[in-house]
């Protein structure tokens, strides 16, 4: 008797262990499991006393940190970190280590901060175009770090692919470049209308540009990647014949309203094959005439040059000439090879027709000895018709090197058929009101006739 009732306690005993067994297995999700490393992949994660978000904040893990992860508790995994066990959310918990890869900042001033949140303290400021490494990502901010500084920036102002620069065209004719992206910062330089700028990143509402060698920012919605038609008095390119070429001329005036800054590379994509640069007036000389005709030349421009004569008497043009030799042997000396050499000659300085013609003669003449050949003569058609005798001046020259007549007459409705001149034109400046790409402000527009021995 005493046997069977051992026997009916003992099984009541094992019934009973198997019954609170079950109990707890219904009770408790807890999985037991062999321990494995996680990295976290939040900002902030916090580690919780208990499975739940109602208990308390025991520490807070940074994106990257290793932790152990001992079992897990439905949405939750009971970790170790440190001397701290406690629990967080599995979802921010990754096997896999994050592998970090390089990204370029978009932004014009990208804020790292000591946090995941505008709230904290700015650690530095990058710049568009920046490369950073990226250490960790989520939804909102990644973990960065760029120049021995690692903090977090909003993933909205990252990719991975580097701003690929592309050319696009003003469209407005009061379009600042200024040094950041704001309208409170200072204006580098005013562009016009069909001005041709580098975009050299972008933002929401800002471009970052260049334009010669000025970089700044101006705003996105006054440019186009197709070129706008100018608007105002811009006549229609004239008649073309075969071998004819565009060009410009340019002189301190363009360099000064562009604050220095003329893109000739911007002109030769423009269309144009040459410039004609002003080099000397006078006994004076244009002191951006070297730096112009250096720039053009690298461009892949023709450089030609001009001289504004004003002299009285024969000494002083062939004095004038000497200054106007002097400047091209500065050209040559840092390597540009200057093409044709003009005379621009549109004030009678106050003598008479003939001795106008005498004076321009004895210039021409003086070039020629200087060892120039290529040579020529630039005026508006009423003073070649009335101030100066341009059928002597051009009888006097040999036949080659062919000396060049480079008229100034704006097209418009006489000159709806060509330059309408009584003589030969080379060259006709059909335009003082242009605009170039490349240039900021009106701009004389040329077309260049004489394709023998020329161009």
């Amino acid at each position: 008797m005493k046997q069977r009732a051992r026997r009916f306690i003992s099984g009541f005993l094992f019934l009973t262990l198997v019954i609170l067994s079950l109990s707890f297995s219904v009770g408790d999700t807890t999985h037991a499991s062999s321990s494995y490393s996680s990295y976290v992949t939040s900002y902030t994660l916090k580690v919780r006393s208990k499975a739940s978000t109602h208990y308390r904040t025991l520490r807070t893990l940074a994106m990257g940190n290793k932790v152990t992860v001992t079992s897990k508790v439905g949405k939750y995994s009971r970790i170790k970190y440190g001397s701290t066990t406690g629990y967080v959310q599995t979802q921010y918990l990754s096997r896999s280590k994050y592998k970090s890869f390089s990204a370029y900042v978009t932004s014009y001033t990208l804020k790292v901060r000591s946090q995941a949140s505008v709230h904290y303290s700015t650690k530095r400021t990058l710049a568009m175009g920046n490369k950073v490494t990226v250490l960790g990502k989520g939804n909102k901010y990644a973990l960065v770090s760029y120049g021995g500084t690692t903090g977090y920036v909003q993933n909205i102002h990252l990719n991975t692919r580097p701003f690929r620069a592309y050319n696009a065209y003003v469209t407005s004719n009061t379009l600042k470049i200024r040094s950041n992206a704001s309208v409170h910062y200072t204006t580098k330089l005013v562009m016009m209308i069909n001005n041709r700028v580098t975009v050299t990143g972008k933002g929401n509402k800002y471009a970052q540009v260049k334009f010669g060698n000025i970089s700044g920012y101006v705003q996105a919605a006054y440019l186009t990647t197709t070129q706008p038609v100018s608007y105002g008095n811009q006549p229609t390119d004239p008649p073309r014949t075969n071998g004819s070429q565009f060009g410009l001329d340019i002189s301190h005036y363009q360099n000064d309203a562009g604050k220095g800054q003329i893109d000739f590379n911007a002109i030769k994509q423009d269309g144009n094959s040459f410039i004609i640069a002003k080099a000397s007036e006078g006994g004076g000389t244009d002191g951006t005439f070297v730096d112009n005709a250096v720039a053009a030349n690298q461009a892949g421009l023709t450089v030609d040059a001009y001289h504004f004569f004003r002299a009285t008497d024969i000494p002083g043009a062939q004095n004038e000439a000497n200054v106007f030799s002097n400047q091209i042997h500065a050209a040559n000396a840092k390597g540009v090879q200057v093409h044709y050499l003009f005379i621009d000659v549109e004030t009678t300085n106050g003598v008479d027709k003939d001795t106008l013609t005498n004076n321009v003669l004895a210039f021409i003449n003086q070039m020629r000895a200087n060892g120039f050949n290529q040579l020529g003569i630039y005026s508006n058609l009423a003073f070649f018709n009335g101030s100066v005798d341009l059928p002597k001046i051009t009888a006097a020259q040999p036949a080659q090197p062919k000396f060049l007549v480079w008229l100034a007459r704006y097209r418009g409705q006489d000159t709806y058929q060509g330059p309408g001149a009584n003589f030969n034109v080379d060259i006709w400046q059909y335009t003082s009101s242009g605009s170039s790409s490349g240039v900021v402000g009106a701009v004389d527009k040329n077309i260049w006739y004489y394709t023998i021995n020329g161009l």
